[in-house]
């Protein structure tokens, strides 16, 4: 798919950068024999408007806004902490991310509007991206009768298709200035999603949460949704998952191992805590969110949460799936291995695991015990088989998983300091380790969590 604005690249020609042309103007009556000009008291050279030759990059012309690594696109401001590209590439990742959200949520808002006079009337979506959310909320909506709701998608690029049928309106600003472009109360609605890593923690995140509840009407539901990324390991749980989507509840009593037993993961959550904390950006955000909100007691009542572990394979502790779907997965496995060109034995990389320093133990708000002092025995508990719709979502999320990484890939070489070719050995490595030979059967998940609350009326000044 082209990306907005641009045109297929045979359409521009090469600049001509290697002279400057110039358009003499004679003042004299001048008979000329030949095309050489002659120099004259009374000629006067004009040079054109000097205008800085167009650059560009895979036969496209380069935007101003964006700046590109080897062959992927990014903000171009380099104050942005944002660590992920913005091109065709990323904006699908996060249209799939969108999908596991809806899957494991059972809908698009975790925040309720049972009746259709409970539906919001303006709804701001903080960083919209594609605009995938804000056209399937637009569809539930109209579907319940209320087609008359508005829409503003906010971000710091325009990444959206048009949109149809869509009452919306795309507003571009970078939540690091504030205040934000809106009037105090102008929604009733305000959907925060996947943006921990836009906001450093050393710039007072404290004052952008209060920055959504000014823009928040009395009677109006802030909503917070985001993932973590560094991935932890379920312990056996007495929890069923759910029979929808196979994707844990966490509860006080959910426990966790200590720590992968996959040294790719290892090596994972060790590069990723060391690239994010570098630029002040939370790994684990899910674990600070609830906290968060619940500082905002004066202004934010009613914060209720949701949140899920979703295996990114099927623990070993649970029941073996059928045989169908082991076959359906081993399709789905096939087809993202299809970047692997090589088929020589795998090899561990010394200089790529050794190149990060080692994580820092991120908090967590759930309970994780180790398990070594509990008996073998108890921990194994009844069989567990999650259904095929189940397990199709716990490889589209391990698809999702391994793309983030190769989206990741020029931040986490920079800031671990990894060479190209150990970085290449590593990464196929980690695909033949995951889709091919079952590495993550540890409980290895992803943690994705739902927060909400409804504002308060302020409290009469004393």
């Amino acid at each position: 798919m082209m990306e907005p604005g641009l045109s297929p690249a045979f359409a521009y020609p090469k600049p001509a950068a290697h002279r400057e042309r110039l358009i003499p103007i004679l003042t004299s009556n001048l008979h000329l024999t030949d095309a050489l000009l002659p120099i004259s008291a009374t000629a006067t050279a004009h040079p054109l408007r000097k205008e800085p030759p167009p650059q560009y990059f895979m036969g496209r012309p380069v935007h101003p806004n964006f700046h590109y690594k080897r062959t992927r696109r990014y903000a171009g401001d380099d104050s942005i902490p944002y660590p992920l590209p913005c091109d065709q590439q990323e904006v699908n990742r996060q249209n799939i991310v969108h999908h596991i959200f809806n899957e494991v949520f059972g809908t698009m808002h975790a925040a309720e509007f049972p009746k259709p006079e409970d539906i919001p009337s303006n709804v701001l979506d903080v960083g919209c991206g594609s605009g995938l959310w804000i056209a399937s909320m637009s569809d539930e909506f109209t579907a319940r009768g209320r087609p008359d709701v508005r829409f503003t998608g906010l971000d710091i690029v325009r990444n959206y298709p048009d949109l149809p049928g869509v009452n919306f309106r795309f507003v571009k600003h970078n939540i690091l200035s504030l205040p934000l472009p809106f009037s105090t109360g102008e929604f009733d609605y305000v959907m925060v999603r996947e943006m921990s890593l836009c906001y450093p923690q050393d710039r007072n995140p404290e004052g952008l949460l209060e920055e959504y509840l000014r823009i928040l009407k009395v009677g109006g539901t802030l909503e917070v949704q985001c993932s973590d990324y560094t991935i932890r390991c379920l312990a056996p749980s007495s929890v069923p998952p759910s029979s929808r989507s196979g994707a844990y509840p966490l509860t006080a009593s959910t426990r966790f191992q200590v720590k992968s037993e996959n040294s790719y993961i290892q090596d994972y959550n060790r590069y990723i805590s060391h690239t994010l904390g570098m630029r002040q950006l939370n790994p684990a955000p899910c674990t600070s969110v609830q906290s968060s909100l619940l500082m905002e007691a004066k202004t934010l009542g009613n914060v209720k949460n949701r949140r899920y572990a979703l295996p990114l394979d099927n623990p070993s502790w649970e029941g073996r799936p059928s045989a169908r779907v082991a076959a359906v997965t081993g399709q789905l496995e096939n087809r993202s291995l299809t970047s692997l060109i090589s088929t020589t034995e795998p090899r561990r990389s010394s200089e790529s695991s050794k190149s990060a320093p080692l994580a820092s133990n991120t908090g967590s708000d759930v309970d994780s015990r180790s398990l070594d002092s509990e008996p073998r025995e108890k921990l194994r508990g009844a069989d567990i088989i999650v259904s095929n719709d189940a397990q199709a979502l716990r490889v589209l999320a391990r698809q999702t998983f391994t793309s983030m990484i190769r989206n990741l890939e020029p931040v986490l070489r920079q800031a671990n300091r990894i060479p190209q070719e150990d970085w290449d050995w590593w990464f196929r490595d980690l695909m033949l380790n995951i889709h091919q030979n079952k590495g993550l059967t540890g409980g290895e998940c992803l943690e994705v969590g739902a927060w909400w609350g409804v504002k308060k009326q302020a409290p009469p000044r004393t």
